[in-house]
């Protein structure tokens, strides 16, 4: 792909730390965002939309895109935005995304963080991290939401219950007991309102918490018997599933 620009003139990364309920009021600009967390999960809001961006994805955002957001973990979220200039913009989706990175990406940008707290000695090893940048957000496997929501008079309290971390120990069957529903209607609405099974959607509200658990230090036992796993093996396979990285390895970045 020819790259119309120096890649240091059309690539900016920013980053910041979020307390809890921390807001960034509505705004737009001309580049393109692509936001992730290192630790976190920031709530996104865009035409009447909520978006989650939990770590190990990314929230691809359009120019000229009204967003805001809040921070809703109880730690400290350690956010990055990477700004993209509308020139290069059009190898990417024209509307909002949610991006699986890897831990090869996260390192790219702590590397890039760390060249420019030095200023970026070297314009030639800047250039050829942000292609490696680049060509990873180009490729990266894309979503139309990593945990969607909805509004749904009927399903909305449903997933606040199979979100609820005190109840992951309780099978979808306990949970749906709770409501005058057949499971087959709930089955439907979720594919219907969500266009995805209420089990994955399950799955990756585990992961969220999962993730924000290890990050607090929580040991890995104790994890996997919060959601539900008598062996921390069975938790280990289930969470590289969805991450592609044991436990211990994302606690470690």
């Amino acid at each position: 792909m020819l790259i119309p620009l120096v890649l240091k003139e059309t690539i900016e990364i920013e980053e910041f730390h979020y307390q809890k309920n921390d807001i960034v009021t509505p705004h737009s600009c001309l580049w393109g965002d692509f936001n992730f967390s290192f630790n976190g999960v920031l709530e996104f809001s865009i035409n009447q939309k909520v978006f989650l961006s939990p770590p190990s994805y990314g929230f691809w955002i359009p120019p000229q895109t009204e967003h805001c957001s809040v921070a809703v973990d109880e730690q400290i979220t350690h956010y990055i935005c990477i700004r993209i200039h509308p020139q290069l913009c059009n190898t990417f989706a024209s509307e909002c995304k949610t991006l699986s990175i890897t831990p090869f990406f996260r390192h790219t940008v702590t590397e890039l963080l760390h060249q420019k707290k030095l200023g970026y000695p070297s314009i030639e090893y800047q250039q050829h991290l942000l292609q490696i940048l680049l060509d990873q957000l180009q490729f990266a496997p894309c979503y139309d939401q990593y945990l969607p929501q909805t509004k749904h008079p009927i399903l909305e309290p449903i997933l606040k219950q199979l979100a609820e971390p005190r109840l992951f120990n309780k099978s979808l069957q306990q949970i749906f007991a709770q409501f005058d529903l057949s499971e087959r209607h709930i089955l439907r609405l979720s594919q219907q309102e969500l266009h995805i099974s209420i089990s994955e959607w399950r799955n990756r509200a585990k992961i969220i918490y999962a993730t924000s658990q290890l990050q607090k230090g929580l040991s890995i036992k104790r994890i996997g018997y919060e959601l539900g796993y008598q062996h921390s093996s069975s938790f280990i396979e289930f969470f590289k599933r969805y991450t592609g990285q044991t436990p211990s390895q994302m606690r470690e970045i």
